[in-house]
């Protein structure tokens, strides 16, 4: 077996498993018809190159017959290519020179394909005359059949736009290595009389190496061939595969030099060699950042699109499917679009019920407590140009982004690097900023393109999730809702037991029966109530008449009722208030909440200080505990949120949502700082003047 066996052997199975490939799509167009027709014979070609090789003289007539058949197809291709080289043409081009070359494509066509034919009959006359010069001219035809294929080559590459070169520069390496390694083999031949065998034998490499390339260009010509399509991790894994291979066949050559040539070490030298080595591709291989270099580098070379959008869209599909809790919905939204672009980290802001955008939640990066008003240029810029931002771009970039005024902590953030927008109906719902990328890389419109994409699936999923909850929530209240529709009644029946007992108590005072019966009425009443009370906890059922209300007294009766618990409040008034007209009995209800909760979460040797202050139209009640705190995540995910409760069944989870939403309908909030075993700071800011909104 010679190296010129094995060169066919691969030629034929590169140029047969083409052939397979195109047989699906090739009645498709014209090109697809031609270039399937190109591949059959090349196939056919080099299985007759293979008998050759072995030396069976019986089938060398076949052989030649091919080799002039292939340059006839060849021929008939390239040139049938004119067509789409002059149609996508820049507009530069006049009508005179267009024509010119149309004239050259339709006498180029039968001029070249004749002379084959004549080549042709000269093999066939051959086999049964023998004529002096018939080798030397044969020889000589397939010079000028490889130079006249350079040619229209030659051509072709410039008569193409160069928009379009992208798409065919394979082809013209793949086949003009063909015809420039033809000419240098019949050359030879002619200027020796004899073919040079290692030179014949190569000849089949030459056409293995030409396969890829003409696949490449297949690809990425769809009027060649509408269903072929090579996916972009099985060329990555299979560039993969082969590089990792030769790398171990290099280190495996320098192994073997150390041991004949390493004297006394030489085996411990290859040995160390091959760990090494071997330790160096697993590093090398399980690197996300060289991958990704890879998966860029392919997409820019070898692909006319930069993503596998079937890919792409199946794995954002899927990861956002893949959540099984709520609350990491958010982190998931985050990551599904990182990874689209590489990207190692990222924030997600959204938009509250005040028109607040908020960080919600992050993604391998620390979170921010930053927020964006809703009238920013940011939130301006993104609802009307509905851009995809890149901050690394923006000075280069200044009329692009004339109308954008970034946060000044957003634009000194040097981990950021885009701000994708989330869009819901007639609305921006908020926008994800990406951080960290994996691999330095510029973004164009079809990154812009694929991630606004990813964008509406990502913002309905928000959409969706927060709807849900929202009904959750809606379902939650109903039922308390239905709760105290029966509490009202039961507490109707107690009243009217009481009055009963209020009513007989004149008339039977001296009946010990009585008043018997009325202790046991009394005592299950109280029980009664209390246990409604536990379900209830403390809720109103009747709206409260404003009254003017001193706040320093009112906070001072609520510290006095919380005396008998530890640790026990301490009041400090830094100013006098004024009379501010309020309910007084849910500020009250709101202030022995919050003291209970402080009291709850404090040691009883701690401390619980309530500190009132007063500024020009804002009163401040800021109660202070050294108790066990709270982390961020449930600060902003938890507290605030009905009937979500630490404590089991003894609270229903609404004591600090009805408080915010209490201070709120004032005109005012509640702001709360807190550290893991370091205490909570909750702030009440009630304004003087308002109270008056509720």
């Amino acid at each position: 077996m010679t190296l010129g066996f094995y060169s066919y052997v691969g030629a034929a199975i590169a140029y047969g498993f083409f052939a397979f490939l195109l047989i699906f799509s090739w009645r498709e167009s014209l090109h697809g018809k031609l270039l399937f027709m190109v591949m059959l014979v090349s196939t056919c070609w080099s299985l007759l190159s293979i008998k050759i090789a072995l030396q069976q003289e019986a089938f060398l007539f076949a052989y030649q017959l091919f080799e002039i058949v292939r340059y006839i197809v060849w021929y008939v291709f390239l040139l049938k290519l004119f067509d789409t080289a002059l149609a996508d043409s820049d507009q530069s081009f006049t009508l005179k020179i267009k024509s010119s070359y149309q004239r050259f494509v339709r006498w180029a066509l039968p001029v070249a394909v004749g002379f084959a034919v004549m080549l042709l009959l000269n093999v066939a006359l051959a086999e049964i005359y023998s004529l002096s010069g018939q080798y030397v001219f044969g020889i000589a035809g397939n010079v000028i059949l490889a130079l006249v294929g350079l040619a229209i080559t030659e051509q072709l590459f410039r008569n193409t736009s160069t928009r379009h070169r992208w798409a065919i520069k394979y082809l013209f390496l793949g086949i003009g290595g063909i015809f420039a390694f033809d000419f240098y083999l019949y050359a030879d031949a002619l200027l020796f009389q004899s073919f040079n065998q290692d030179l014949w034998g190569v000849r089949g490499l030459v056409h293995f190496v030409a396969v890829p390339l003409l696949v490449i260009s297949s690809a990425r010509n769809k009027n060649w061939s509408l269903n072929i399509f090579v996916s972009r991790d099985i060329v990555l894994n299979t560039t993969v595969i082969l590089g990792g291979g030769f790398y171990l066949l290099a280190m495996a050559g320098a192994g073997y030099y150390l041991r004949e040539y390493g004297g006394n070490w030489g085996e411990v030298g290859q040995v160390m060699l091959i760990i090494l080595a071997v330790v160096f591709l697993f590093a090398i291989l399980s690197s996300a950042k060289l991958r990704a270099q890879a998966r860029v580098f392919l997409g820019k070379h070898f692909y006319k699109n930069k993503y596998d959008y079937r890919a792409e869209w199946l794995r954002l599909t899927e990861n956002l499917n893949s959540t099984a809790q709520v609350r990491h919905h958010y982190q998931t939204a985050i990551e599904a679009m990182a990874h689209i672009v590489d990207a190692r980290g990222g924030w997600l802001w959204l938009r509250d019920e005040t028109g607040t955008y908020k960080n919600v939640d992050v993604w391998q990066i620390k979170s921010s407590d930053k927020m964006v008003a809703g009238d920013s240029s940011l939130v301006n810029f993104l609802t009307e140009k509905r851009f995809v931002i890149n901050l690394s771009k923006i000075e280069d970039s200044a009329d692009e982004y004339a109308d954008l005024r970034l946060p000044e902590w957003l634009a000194k953030a040097d981990e950021s690097w885009l701000i994708v927008p989330l869009h819901g109906d007639n609305v921006l719902l908020g926008f994800v900023v990406l951080a960290n990328p994996l691999v330095e890389r510029s973004i164009n419109w079809e990154d812009r393109d694929l991630l606004k994409t990813a964008a509406k699936q990502i913002a309905s999923f928000l959409t969706v999730v927060m709807t849900s909850a929202e009904l959750a929530e809606a379902k939650q209240f109903e039922v308390f809702t239905r709760l105290s529709a029966y509490m009202v009644h039961d507490l109707k029946n107690i009243a009217a037991e009481l009055e009963l007992v209020a009513l007989n108590a004149k008339k039977h005072t001296g009946n010990p029966e009585f008043i018997k019966d009325a202790f046991e009425t009394v005592e299950n009443a109280a029980g009664d109530i209390n246990r409604l009370l536990e379900q209830l906890r403390s809720r109103r059922t009747q709206d409260e008449k404003k009254v003017m209300v001193d706040l320093v007294d009112l906070v001072a009766d609520v510290i006095s009722s919380k005396q008998h618990q530890q640790p026990v409040p301490q009041l400090r008034v830094l100013h006098e208030s004024d009379l501010v007209p309020l309910e007084k009995g849910r500020l009250s209800n709101v202030l022995a909440h919050l003291i209970d909760n402080a009291q709850q979460a404090s040691e009883d040797n701690g401390e619980v200080i309530l500190t009132l202050s007063v500024t020009e139209n804002m009163c401040t009640i800021e109660i202070r505990d050294n108790g066990h705190g709270m982390d961020e995540g449930f600060i902003s995910k938890r507290l605030f949120k009905p009937f979500d409760t630490t404590k089991g069944n003894a609270g229903m989870g609404i004591g600090m949502y009805e408080s915010r939403e209490f201070i709120r309908q004032l005109g005012g909030d509640i702001y709360v700082q807190s550290k893991p075993e370091k205490g909570s700071i909750i702030t009440l800011y009630i304004p003087l003047s308002s109270a008056g909104g509720g």
